[in-house]
Order: C-alpha cells, then sequence, then structure tokens
C-alpha cells in the first residue's frame, strides 16, 4: 500500500517534471510518465530490500527480526503485539524427509509389505566391469617372486600391509623392553643381562637368580594382513561414476595381490545388501565377483554398512586377531533407509539418520570405515575452500554451525537440506573418525593402501585461524 501512493506522489512530484514537463503538482504526460516509472520500480525495489535486511540484522528493539512473515494462520507471539519480538523468522514446520534427496516428501516409490524381504537383484542392468578385461586379467600370473606385479618391495610381498603393533607376535624381534601388564614373549638374553647388571659378579657359590625386575620382553617390527571389505553402491545413481570405481579397485588388486591381505566385496542396491566375495586373498574368485556387479535401483546405503558389520563378526569368530577396514564406494546420495525404519510405526523417512545409527553401530565395534566419495563433481567444495576434500566439508560444516548458531556439526547437516544431499562422505567420516575422501585423491596416490590406512587413523581438525581465513574469503 506504502509503494502505490508513494508511486502516485512520484508522478506528481518527481524532478523531472520541473524540466522535461509541467510544473510539480500536475500530471505528466504519457512519455515522460513512462520515464518516471522505469525510475520508481527498481529505487522502490531497492529501498525495501535494504529495509528488510537491515530489520532482519536487528537483535533488539520495534520489530527486530521482523517476526511477521510466518507462514499459515497468522497467531500471535508474546511480544508481536508491542513490535518487540527477538528471533529472526525460521520455518516452524519440519520437513517429512530427512535424508540426501530433500526434494522428496515420499518414498521414491510405495515401499510394499515384501520390499525388503527381496533379495537385490545383482543380475538386473549395466554391468560395472567388462568381461573380457577381467578375463584378461585373471589369465595374467602374479609374478610376486619378482616383484613386478606391483610397486611393493620383493620382501615385502607374501606380508601384510598394516604395521603390526610391537608386542605382536610378527616380524622379527628389533629390541627389548621393561615389561608393560601381561608378558606376550620373553626376552631371555636380555633378562639374564638385567640380572647380571644388578647383581654384579658371581661365583658357582654364588648363582644367578632371575627376578621378576629383571624380565625384559621382546619388541617385534612387521607387517600383519588386512582385511579389506570393499562396500559397493550398485545403484543406479553411480552411472557416471563407474571408471573412477574401476580405478579404484585395479589399483587396490596392484597393493594386495600377493600378498596375504584379504579382500572382500559386498554390493548394496534396491532393498538390501549381499556379500558377493567373502574376504580371500584369491584375486581370481573377486574377478568373477567382480563381473557379477550391474547398476541398477535404488541405494540403500544403510544397508550395507550394517552387512559388512556382519561380515566382520563372522570373521572375527574365525580368527579375533584380524584387522578389518570397510572401504565404501559410494555417492552419498541413500533414498532408502534400513527395514527397521520403514516398518510400521516409523511414519518418517530417514535414510541419512540410518547410514548416522549404521556407522555408530561399526563404531562401536571397533570396525574403521573409510568412505570415498566416486562423485567426481565434489572437488567443487575443495576448489572454492581451498583445502582437501574432508576439510573442505569440515570447514564448511563449521562456518555454516557459526553461522546458525548450532553446537554439533551432525545437528548442522541434518538441518542444512544443501548439506543433507553433498555431505553423506563427511558425516560417515565424522561419526567413524576417519577421514573422507574423494576418488581423484585415492587415485593420485602413490600408495593407495597406505593412504586408505592414514584416512582410517587421522581426524583432521579445524582451527581457529582457518575459520577466519575462510570467513573473510567468503565475504
Amino acid at each position: 500500500m506504502m509503494a502505490f501512493f508513494g508511486f502516485f506522489a512520484w508522478i506528481y512530484l518527481s524532478p523531472l517534471n520541473l524540466f522535461f514537463g509541467p510544473w510539480l503538482g500536475v500530471f505528466p504526460p504519457v512519455p515522460l510518465l513512462i520515464v518516471n516509472t522505469a525510475i520508481y520500480v527498481p529505487l522502490i525495489a531497492y529501498t525495501v530490500r535494504k529495509w528488510l535486511r537491515t530489520m532482519q540484522k536487528r537483535k533488539s528493539g520495534p520489530a527486530a527480526g521482523i517476526d511477521v512473515v510466518e507462514p499459515g494462520k497468522a497467531k500471535p507471539e508474546p511480544g508481536d503485539e508491542w513490535g518487540i519480538a527477538k528471533r529472526e523468522y525460521s520455518d516452524s514446520e519440519k520437513s517429512q524427509v530427512i535424508g540426501s534427496k530433500s526434494d522428496i516428501r515420499h518414498p521414491p516409490l510405495d515401499l510394499e509389505d515384501t520390499f525388503f524381504v527381496k533379495t537385490p537383484d545383482l543380475d538386473a542392468g549395466e554391468p560395472i566391469f567388462e568381461e573380457e578385461e577381467l578375463k584378461r586379467r585373471a589369465m595374467v600370473r602374479s609374478r610376486v617372486t619378482s616383484g613386478a606385479w606391483s610397486r611393493k618391495n620383493r620382501s615385502s610381498r607374501s606380508v601384510g600391509s598394516l604395521q603390526s603393533p610391537e608386542i605382536a607376535q610378527h616380524g622379527r624381534s628389533t629390541r627389548s623392553r621393561i615389561p608393560v601388564g601381561e608378558i606376550q614373549s620373553i626376552d631371555l638374553p636380555a633378562s639374564v643381562v638385567a640380572a647380571v647388571t644388578r647383581t654384579g659378579k658371581f661365583s658357582d657359590e654364588n648363582h644367578l637368580k632371575i627376578t621378576e625386575s629383571d624380565l625384559r620382553e621382546r619388541i617385534f617390527s612387521g607387517k600383519t594382513p588386512l582385511t579389506i571389505l570393499l562396500v559397493i553402491d550398485v545403484s543406479m545413481s553411480i552411472k557416471g561414476s563407474l571408471k573412477h570405481i574401476r580405478k579404484i579397485i585395479q589399483r587396490i588388486e596392484d597393493e594386495t595381490r600377493g600378498s596375504k591381505d584379504r579382500v572382500g566385496l559386498i554390493a548394496f542396491k534396491d532393498s538390501g545388501a549381499i556379500e558377493v566375495q567373502a574376504p580371500t586373498t584369491n584375486w581370481n574368485r573377486l574377478y568373477r565377483a567382480l563381473l557379477k556387479l550391474r547398476i541398477s535401483g535404488l541405494t540403500p546405503l544403510a544397508e550395507g554398512l550394517m552387512k559388512s558389520l556382519q561380515t566382520v563378526k563372522r570373521e572375527r569368530m574365525r580368527n579375533r586377531g584380524i584387522q578389518p577396514l570397510v572401504v565404501l564406494l559410494s555417492d552419498f546420495a541413500p533414498n532408502i533407509p534400513l527395514e527397521q525404519s520403514a516398518g510400521p510405526g516409523h511414519p518418517r523417512y530417514t535414510p541419512v539418520r540410518d547410514i548416522i545409527k549404521s556407522t555408530r553401530i561399526l563404531k562401536k565395534n571397533d570396525v574403521p570405515v573409510v568412505p570415498i566419495n566416486v562423485n567426481r563433481r565434489q572437488a567443487k567444495w575443495s576448489s572454492i575452500l581451498k583445502r582437501p576434500y574432508h576439510q573442505a566439508l569440515e570447514l564448511a560444516t563449521h562456518l555454516r554451525m557459526k553461522k546458525e548458531g548450532y553446537s554439533n556439526a551432525i545437528e548442522t547437516i541434518l538441518s542444512v537440506p544443501a548439506f543433507r544431499k553433498e555431505f553423506g562422505a563427511y558425516l560417515v567420516a565424522k561419526i567413524a573418525g576417519s577421514r573422507a575422501l574423494l576418488c581423484s585423491e585415492v587415485t593420485r596416490a602413490d600408495s593407495v593402501i597406505d593412504t586408505l590406512l592414514e584416512a582410517a587413523a587421522n581426524t583432521p581438525s579445524i582451527q581457529v585461524k582457518n575459520l577466519k581465513q575462510a570467513d573473510a574469503y567468503l565475504k
């Protein structure tokens, strides 16, 4: 209403009327009316926009935050009648979807009662690997004796990739130390030397006595085998990322074939996940398993994580000393929840909350998870914030958390639709205590296995100076 009356006041009192038309207070001719209108419309639009921004930034005083534009029926709140509301506008209606497909208000299809009972059909869809290529690679004999198959040294073939603990019974003894806790392996020569040092010279009548304080244990240096579980997304959404998946798997093969590292394969799509190949050192079996992978259907990411936990538990029943490592290859765009989350009494559609739940269960069971995002377009975050992939996502989350006033990174990601859609890899890494990787970072690395182990062990933290630098850069 104010803009309407202001328009007529501008027409009659415009300074242009003094130079190109009649006197002030007289209706101008049509050409001058058009010029006045063209000037008034953007001017009033800018003024209103500027006023709204200024009022939204106010923390106190009349109409602070302009809490007068809430959708739906108008309901008075404390302070509205006096014009001193203290909070900014926020949508009070929560989304019916908590997931990466934030624009979907219902599941992408009506989930029937038998949907989760059906086993995913691995034979449906486009194959990830070409049959002729896998056959050619399967026929090649592993040149373990010469060490030419991979970049590993000849002396490191037939061993694992993970550095053993000092007290583990792997490798060769390098030194001794005073035992800490239960003694694993007694170093007899070092114990005798310690006893002689304590007692000094001894004769035939004065025999040497070794006490508990003289005991020393051996320290080993060696490598222990890994149990790598490749959890691969074979849904339709990764169709544009197949070459990255092929390259990563080929690099893992180059560094593990011929060693004692075992590799297993789990695929997930549609209603659940399937263990295509149990952990094995025989890559010919893995070739046959990879040949079964075909892309189609939906993305039950949480089911893939839970399936990997089942496999690890089974392997630990056979050998409690295994060192598992779950490598999750996906574009992290889940749209199917866990079966128990889609049952009766669970009206919310929660695929992203379910991957949080699944990752926490793996973390509780001491199963390290390294997420690899095969969507190459996610490199835009590294380009914008000038940081590696994980650090860029962490920095963006902390900046948004600071802006919105949240106290938790996970809460921030779930509250921002754009973050729910693109920050799935960081979400898994944050909970698992690892580092999210982009496919290009993995393929460029000198050693993929070393990169995965570093990502599983190291969690970078944001420093205050990085927040200040990025905040200034974005402004």
